[in-house]
């Protein structure tokens, strides 16, 4: 998955933005990063506009694509998804372009200005890696790959993908009593599962075997994924614009199950 994403000044090498996806931003030793930028000033001078490169160093894969100046680079941990990081590395450029191709001409050098561009940067990345996961062996594929990146990722980055998931596995329901029916169906690919309510407004789910925390210890509730998938599952089936949702229990806290709570309201 990507670990980071860095926007370049072609020429001045200047970092206009970097965005990381991990707790901690990955060490990138003086060394490491001259490499970096001399490996990036032979590779743009071969790309053709549009085209998307890489080169391994260590452990690390390092994707590059170049426009007008502008050089995009992501930073990959054990790819196996090369095709699906080219293509959001390019959505990203043109994205970028689109929103600052403007202000980049009239540039008078304040970094601060690309700063909202992360959100963005959220929205395609995440949005790309949720349909991946729903189109390859649904859901086992995005549990192995969950549970092995969980501990670096920073838990709003992993309930965002849960989300993007949820949200594309949904239909439209019409009924309180089918919603639950259909999140009960649905959290049964993942695990066993119970699903109550003492009115229209609450939900209460509970998966004593979860799948994604199973065998790990944490003093923090582990299953951002799968509040995630919950909240975007039930805002589609009932179109509702945002719910409250919270996990309360979780089995790498040491309790019996995962437990997580639905306010409709």
């Amino acid at each position: 998955m990507l670990l980071e994403i860095f926007i370049i000044q072609e020429g001045s090498s200047l970092l206009l933005l970097r965005h990381s996806f991990t707790k901690k931003k990955y060490e990138i030793n003086g060394n490491l990063f001259s490499g970096l930028i001399s490996a990036l000033s032979m590779f743009t001078s071969e790309l053709e506009i549009g085209d998307i490169k890489y080169f391994q160093t260590g452990e690390l894969r390092v994707f590059i694509t170049s426009y007008k100046k502008l050089i995009f680079v992501g930073l990959v941990e054990e790819d196996p998804h090369s095709e699906i990081i080219g293509s959001s590395l390019k959505k990203i450029r043109e994205s970028f372009l689109e929103d600052y191709s403007q202000e980049i001409e009239n540039w008078k050098g304040k970094i601060s200005i690309f700063e909202g561009f992360r959100k963005k940067i959220d929205e395609i990345v995440y949005g790309d890696f949720s349909k991946l996961f729903i189109e390859k062996d649904f859901p086992k594929h995005v549990i192995r790959v969950i549970r092995k990146f969980q501990s670096k990722f920073e838990p709003k980055y992993l309930k965002l993908i849960g989300e993007e998931t949820g949200l594309a596995r949904a239909a439209s329901v019409s009924s309180f009593k089918s919603l639950k029916k259909h999140i009960r169906k649905e959290l049964n690919l993942f695990s066993i599962n119970n699903v109550s309510s003492s009115n229209e407004q609450e939900i209460q789910i509970d998966i004593p075997m979860c799948p994604i925390c199973r065998g790990i210890k944490s003093s923090e509730f582990s299953c951002k994924f799968l509040e995630g998938f919950i909240e975007g599952y039930i805002k589609k089936s009932i179109s509702l614009d945002s719910i409250q949702i919270k996990e309360t229990q979780c089995i790498a806290h040491g309790d019996e199950q995962c437990r997580f709570k639905v306010n409709l309201t």
